[in-house]
């Protein structure tokens, strides 16, 4: 194989992102979100640090993506306060942390699913993700990679049972028969993680809900 076929099968992936990504933004914008999407993850972190002012109280939600990116180390290292619940809490510290992030002026999360309808669907445990993404922040900020992107709520809610559900109980390390399966089962095991499901259709009326997509896969 030539060197000319790989560099062409990137640049067909690439566009294709950036079309789905650019699509996902139109659908957005008509449902009053701040939507925008970047070429990169390097941008999108970049748009992010500019758009948060520098010593802002932030809190997040528990997301592969905010750390994949790289983003929460940036704002680290600026001398940001960050609000986030950690594994190695105690559990009071833990609940306690949850609830200071989503009364932070900015709030910082990912999205289980976008779709290109302009919707955002999520499935939480406990619910102060989704909580924090509806209510209390003045300015939340979803970065989400072009791999969220689904078509409608229906394949949202396959992508949150396939893909995210398991993906993140096998991250924190939990025994339940998604991990084992691969996929959910509805099950009623004690530590469920699916137990609360929303549906953002428009922007709520009291918070600046921006949606930072990459045209490139991040997160679970």
């Amino acid at each position: 194989m030539s060197e000319e076929m790989p560099r062409r099968f990137d640049d067909v992936r690439r566009s294709y992102y950036e079309n789905r990504c650019e699509n996902a933004v139109k659908a957005l914008d008509k449902r009053s979100f701040d939507a925008r999407w970047f070429s990169t993850t390097e941008r999108a972190v970049e748009a992010v640090l500019e758009t948060v002012p520098a010593g802002s109280r932030i809190g997040a939600g528990g997301s592969v993506t905010l750390w994949e990116s790289g983003l929460m180390d940036a704002l680290a290292e600026r001398g940001d306060d960050l609000v986030y619940h950690r594994p190695d809490m105690e559990f009071e510290r833990s609940i306690g942390v949850r609830k200071e992030a989503i009364a932070c002026p900015y709030f910082l999360c990912s999205s289980n699913a976008i779709t290109m309808e302009g919707e955002l669907v999520n499935t939480d445990g406990m619910g102060n993700r989704v909580a924090g993404m509806i209510f209390g922040p003045q300015t939340v900020i979803v970065l989400a990679g072009v791999n969220k992107l689904v078509a409608d709520r229906d394949a949202a809610v396959t992508r949150i049972r396939e893909v995210a559900a398991p993906a993140n109980a096998t991250r924190l390390g939990m025994d339940l028969p998604c991990v084992r399966k691969g996929r959910c089962v509805d099950c009623r095991e004690p530590a469920n993680i699916c137990r609360i499901t929303t549906v953002i259709s428009l922007k709520p009326i009291l918070t600046d809900l921006k949606v930072f997509l990459v045209a490139e896969p991040l997160g679970l």
